[in-house]
């Protein structure tokens, strides 16, 4: 008898810690995430221009709710080692408000998602014909978007050399495009007049 009124609050103990270590992983999960993009992705935050303090607040947001989700798991670990019942209940009031707020801007982001994309692509084009200037170029912008063009392998924002027409570096300098969107930018036909397909990337 004794074992059988054990038996289910063993089972509810072993799924309450479950929840939590889902909790506390989910928070680590979106804090690295968000560090990632912060840090490993600053290229493409910088291409933004304008849009890119829009996006970094989301990014610290990001942080912010992952670093909440971990000090939650904490506290909902403590509350299942000494079985404190105040700590337990706090610990899913706690975290039945985040899901909603997670639920919230899941279905806000699905909602708008198109409204989104269209704004940092929009926000990318402009960054690109209004404030790159070149491969020699040292501001933050242009050295983002020439460390995009080379590593990726591509030519401008559609990966064409119609992304420069009428931007600022094509009325500067009378070019075509830059040399980062070559395939060998050592090469004398990488003159940005030349717009022989085998020349850039067409990636």
């Amino acid at each position: 008898m004794l074992h059988s009124q054990r038996a289910p609050h063993s089972t509810c103990l072993g799924c309450y810690r479950l929840v939590v270590k889902l909790g506390f992983i989910s928070g680590l999960v979106l804090f690295c995430l968000g560090a990632w993009i912060k840090f490993g992705a600053a290229s493409f935050i910088e291409v933004m221009g304008s849009f890119s303090g829009q996006l970094l607040t989301s990014i610290y947001i990001n942080m912010g709710v992952g670093s909440a989700l971990c000090l939650l798991g904490l506290l909902g670990c403590c509350g299942a080692c000494t079985h404190n019942r105040c700590l337990i209940l706090l610990y899913f009031a706690i975290l039945s408000v985040m899901f909603i707020g997670q639920m919230v801007c899941t279905i806000l982001v699905l909602l708008y998602k198109d409204v989104v994309t269209s704004m940092i692509q929009a926000a990318s084009k402009e960054s690109l014909m209004t404030m790159y200037m070149g491969p020699a170029a040292t501001d933050p912008i242009s050295k983002a978007w020439n460390s995009i063009m080379t590593k990726y392998k591509c030519c401008g924002f559609e990966n064409s050399t119609h992304d420069f027409r009428r931007s600022i570096f094509a009325t500067d300098t009378g070019l075509l495009y830059p040399k980062t969107c070559c395939v060998d930018m050592k090469s004398p036909a990488c003159d940005g007049l030349d717009t022989t397909p085998s020349l850039i990337h067409q990636k």
